[in-house]
């Protein structure tokens, strides 16, 4: 592990996939079914949605468990008629365990995962959540989109994600995300 940031009592490391133990992946799924509770079943086998990070931030406490999490994809995406593509820092499974909310904590991981992103030469970051959460993502600066978004997966073809989410954007290389409709050009995540 590396990049230790100290904030408060939690130590923050970023990690590429490759390198997830497999005692490290089990500590991330065991806090992604403290924080994703109506999603348990699913993170009790995998420690991502729908397609493998690229990287991910872990904040851990002082004894060493991971409190909060986040993963990132790498995903070239299509937008609008003019078919621009844009290089995406997907954000996954972003959370940090109840009794450490309401510390700052996400705003650090955030901030912590979004420089990486800009390290690592991303467009832009892009998320989807519920509209509850809107006022969170968007006071660590990150804008809803209006466009419609579509997924492909081996299934079903191209779809639109799911309704119950709005999508995000995070200025990164680009100040403003292009116009128009959205191909993820694969799943969600």
């Amino acid at each position: 592990m590396k990049a230790k940031v100290k904030h408060h009592d939690t130590r923050f490391y970023i990690i590429n996939e490759e390198n997830i133990s497999p005692d490290v992946d089990k500590a991330i799924r065991e806090t992604l079914v403290v924080c994703f509770p109506s999603d348990r079943e699913y993170f009790q086998r995998y420690s991502w949605w729908h397609c493998v990070p690229v990287f991910r931030i872990l904040g851990r406490d002082d004894r060493d468990s991971i409190v909060a999490h986040t993963a990132v994809v790498e995903r070239s995406v299509t937008v609008g008629r003019n078919l621009s593509k844009v290089r995406v820092a997907g954000v996954q499974s972003f959370c940090v365990l109840p009794d450490y909310r309401g510390t700052g904590l996400s705003d650090r991981m955030m901030s912590i995962t979004m420089e990486q992103a800009n390290k690592r030469g991303f467009d832009a970051g892009l998320l989807f959540c519920l509209n509850r959460m809107e006022t969170v993502y968007a006071r660590m600066g990150w804008h809803k989109l209006d466009s419609e978004v579509y997924m492909c997966d081996n299934k079903e073809g191209k779809m639109p994600i799911p309704a119950k989410n709005i999508t995000m954007f995070y200025p990164l290389g680009i100040r403003q995300f292009p116009p128009g409709d959205i191909d993820l050009a694969g799943t969600d995540w």
